[in-house]
């Protein structure tokens, strides 16, 4: 269920080990405005002021080390899932340097990506 009570949750969770890869988790979106359930958690790191750039490959391992399925990029977004609830993972100083492509159906890579995580199938 993605609502207001499991994005805090998990958020504490990624607020736990995110500054040691130089960053902090803060939460955005409908879930945390709009209430109720929703479809998806959008979610964003910032970069540490004192930390030059946050370590995603370090970041991306502990969140799969904490549940989270491998995060995809698609253009200027990232898409994981944890615990069954879709997350959009955005990084405000990345580049954003590749567009969103609507023909591609992204809910259904991450389906897969998703399936494999909880499968342990390596994905390349």
């Amino acid at each position: 269920m993605a609502d207001l009570n499991f994005a805090i949750e998990a958020c504490t969770l990624i607020e736990s080990f995110a500054p040691l890869y130089g960053c902090h988790v803060a939460l955005t979106g409908g879930c945390l405005y709009k209430g109720g359930d929703r479809k998806d958690i959008d979610i964003l790191f910032y970069r540490i002021r004192q930390t030059p750039e946050i370590d995603l490959q370090g970041l991306f391992l502990a969140l799969n080390f904490a549940g989270f399925s491998k995060p995809v990029w698609f253009g200027w977004i990232y898409k994981s899932e944890y615990k069954g609830v879709n997350f959009d993972i955005f990084f405000p100083e990345s580049p954003g340097d590749e567009e969103y492509d609507p023909t591609v159906d992204y809910r259904a890579a991450v389906s897969a990506i998703t399936m494999a995580h909880n499968a342990r199938i390596p994905i390349l």
